[in-house]
Parts: structure tokens; sequence; C-alpha cells
């Protein structure tokens, strides 16, 4: 009797899975569907590496090389982007890509394949008077691409709202960021929906290159563990009209966090 409960219990969790993933692929055919219509505009294509290793209050470190591909295209007030990429994790079973840090350690591994998939949505908004800043209300789906047999992802469809805000003082413009993810939830665990902030500025230092900083928050998704803390640092240099080029480099100040890592950003706007 328990065992049938188990099953129809995995089987309805199956069943909702498949509903939300088929909820959010209309929202990717929309996005895929206004770039291949639009005739103007500003596409912008980037790609890199990106590399972090810490402990995660395991005994030993777990290291992530993550090789991002991403496309954006804006027109007027709106801009949609894609994203996804490879992903290579060696360490404990505790920590899973997309900010899920478990409280236990468990068997050592190293897996590597495809990592989840973004779908994000822009809207600039006008009523802001630009005397008073910049706000960018977005809307972002995740599409459970990783495989979550291998700890690459959860295998569940994510939302989330995020709103970001500038403000521009010459050379010097702060910056702060507002989101709440939405998780799914494994059929093994319950994942909690967490809030995340950050704070940081950028300086110009010439029409070709500037510099920024921010200190980035979430709440952790599960029980048990620290919420994750970050410094990130980075450098924006524009190579050419078309071409540019950005080394970054992060700290984790807690648990949840990498120790640290760092990676290289190549930008290309056609």
């Amino acid at each position: 009797m328990k065992v049938n409960s188990a099953q129809n219990s995995g089987a309805l969790k199956r069943s909702v899975r498949k509903i939300r993933l088929y909820l959010a692929l209309p929202l990717l055919s929309a996005l895929l569907c206004d770039f291949a219509l639009a005739e103007e505009g500003q596409w912008k294509f980037s790609t890199g590496v990106d590399y972090s290793s810490g402990d995660y209050t395991d005994a030993s470190d777990t290291t992530m090389l993550y090789v991002p591909f991403s496309a954006s295209y804006k027109r007027g007030n709106w801009s949609g982007k894609i994203s996804t990429g490879w992903l290579s994790i060696d360490g404990p079973g505790n920590v899973i890509d997309g900010g899920v840090v478990l409280p236990g350690g468990g068997t050592d591994r190293s897996e590597s394949g495809i990592a989840d998939t973004w779908l994000a949505l822009t809207y600039s908004l006008e009523a802001l008077p630009s005397e008073l800043g910049y706000l960018d209300l977005t809307g972002k789906v995740k599409i459970p691409t990783a495989d979550e047999d291998k700890g690459l992802g959860t295998g569940e469809v994510d939302y989330a709202l995020q709103a970001d805000y500038f403000y521009v003082m010459g050379k010097l413009t702060p910056m702060f960021t507002v989101g709440y993810k939405f998780k799914g939830d494994p059929a093994d665990m319950n994942l909690n929906d967490v809030l995340y902030l950050s704070a940081g500025a950028d300086w110009r230092c010439s029409d070709n290159t500037h510099i920024g900083a921010s200190l980035d928050f979430q709440q952790a998704s599960v029980s048990g563990v620290d919420d994750p803390l970050e410094v990130f640092t980075y450098l924006n240099h524009k190579i050419s009209e078309a071409w540019s080029l950005s080394p970054y480099f992060y700290y984790g100040l807690s648990d949840s966090s990498p120790d640290m890592g760092g990676g290289l950003q190549l930008i290309f706007k056609p």
C-alpha cells in the first residue's frame, strides 16, 4: 500500500513537472518568433568561462566549471534573452547548480553536461523620469535542461521576478536589484522560494573601460544552511565597436557560497 502511494505521488509530481514545462514553452516560442521577425533593434551574443571552488560546509571542496552561451535582442523598451551553457561539477553531492546547497555532504562525484536554460523578458520603464534614475522589470523562466540524475540541476521549472534600478551620477552609476525566485520541488526534497538582493556601483574610467563591484545576497533554498552572500567585482573593456571583454572575480562571505571564483566574458554586438 505504501509502495503504491509513493508511486502515485511520484507520478503526480512528474505530471505537474510536465505541465509546468508545457506552460513555459509558449514563452520560449514567443521569444524565438520575436527574434526571427524583428527588423530593428540590437542583438547581443556572449560566451566565456567561469570557474569556482568552495567547501560549502563539507570537508571536501566542490569545483565548478561553466561555459555559458547567451543571445539577447533589444527593441524599444523590450528585450528578450535566452541563455544556457555547459557545466562540470566535481565534489560532494550536496551542491546543485542553481544556488541549491544541501546540509549533508554525500558521495563525491564528477559530472558534466548541458546546464539549465533560462528565458528572460525585460521591460525598461518609461514612466520614471530619467532624472530619478532608470528601472527595468524582468520575468524569468528556467527550463530544466540539466540532468537532475547527475546533480547538474533540480529537474524542475523555476520562475523569477526581478527589478533593477540604476541612477547615473556622472561617471558613477549606483545599481540595486531585488528579485524573488519561485522554486519547483524535486521528488525527493522541498525547496524554499527565495528572495535575492544586490547593491553595487559602476565607475566609467573612459569611453571604452568601466569597472564595478556589488554585494549579492540570496536566501537559502533549504533549511539548515547559510544564506549565500558574495562580493562580485568586474572590469569591462570595449575592444572594438562590436566586441568587448569582461574579466570578473567573486569571493564568498558565507558557507553556502564558493570560497572564490572568477571568469571571463566575451560579448559581441553586431
